[in-house]
């Protein structure tokens, strides 16, 4: 019989693209917060807005929803990756700030307008930025496909 909690568990990063990572990494934060969990930006939950969801009610869902289909062990993942490059000495300035344009477009689920605004460059700036990170992020592993 094999001892389930000694199986090692391996990541399938064909599973998704690194847009589809990084979309289902945020509507993982999202569920984590909407079922009570503290993430790392700090926001509050909205418990009324998630008892609805449970209880089937319909809930004004924006053009924009993502549905959650990674589990914590893929999000954990995620976020490793996402910490290493960020926290990395080897990770230049211009290249994280690159990939802060992609996990605000991508994770955070805003557009390309929000996040020119919010990084004070571009609308054309800001496209140019998330296109970098992604090639970035496929060259820098090679487990992820763009």
């Amino acid at each position: 019989m094999i001892d389930k909690k000694h199986v090692m568990r391996t990541m399938d990063w064909s599973k998704y693209t690194i847009d589809g990572w990084l979309e289902q990494f945020g509507a993982w934060c999202e569920t984590v917060r909407m079922k009570g969990g503290d993430l790392p930006d700090g926001l509050h939950i909205n418990q009324i807005y998630w008892l609805m969801r449970e209880a089937g009610k319909e809930v004004h869902k924006s053009k924009s929803y993502i549905r959650c289909e990674i589990n914590d062990f893929e999000a954990d993942h995620v976020q490793a990756l996402l910490r290493s490059l960020l926290n990395s000495d080897k990770t230049d300035f211009t290249t994280k700030f690159a990939l802060i344009c992609l996990i605000k477009n991508k994770v955070e689920n805003k557009g390309l307008g929000k996040v020119a605004q919010e990084t004070n460059q571009s609308k054309a700036q800001a496209a140019i930025m998330v296109s970098c990170a992604r090639f970035y992020l496929a060259g820098h592993d090679k487990r992820l496909t763009l």
